[in-house]
């Protein structure tokens, strides 16, 4: 709970708020589930193996789960996910394609929020894709 309340805490979730979190079945991914639900944010999931969208899916996120093993088709699911609208701030722990295609889905004032350890995009790289 620590590592979702100071990760998020500098996003600022607000109830209608959009939210992507990443890897949304492991441990991090479920309690910022249980936390965005509580602050009353609209969050997707991405998740990997078949059975762990079909649990996210018991947990009332049927629709709202995309692939994470290919950042092709996370980007493309995400875009049509969200439609015309932008996410308010990502929670992001997966690398290569994902942290760019993130960044492309954040609107205006949207926060990324890093606890990934591979592929972390130094400040500058950040601010240049911002």
């Amino acid at each position: 709970w620590c590592t979702v309340h100071m990760s998020l805490l500098a996003s600022r979730p607000r109830a209608g708020h959009h939210a992507l979190l990443q890897a949304g079945a492991g441990g991090v991914g479920l309690a910022a589930g249980e936390y965005t639900h509580w602050v009353g944010t609209r969050a997707s999931v991405t998740v990997g193996r078949p059975y762990k969208h079909w649990y996210l899916h018991g947990m009332g996120l049927r629709g709202k789960t995309l692939s994470s093993r290919d950042g092709g088709a996370f980007l493309a699911g995400a875009a049509a996910l969200v439609r015309a609208s932008r996410l308010r701030f990502v929670l992001n722990s997966l690398s290569a394609d994902f942290i760019a295609g993130s960044f492309a889905l954040l609107g205006e004032g949207g926060c990324l929020c890093e606890i990934g350890k591979r592929a972390v995009w130094s400040a500058e790289r950040q601010r240049s894709a911002s």
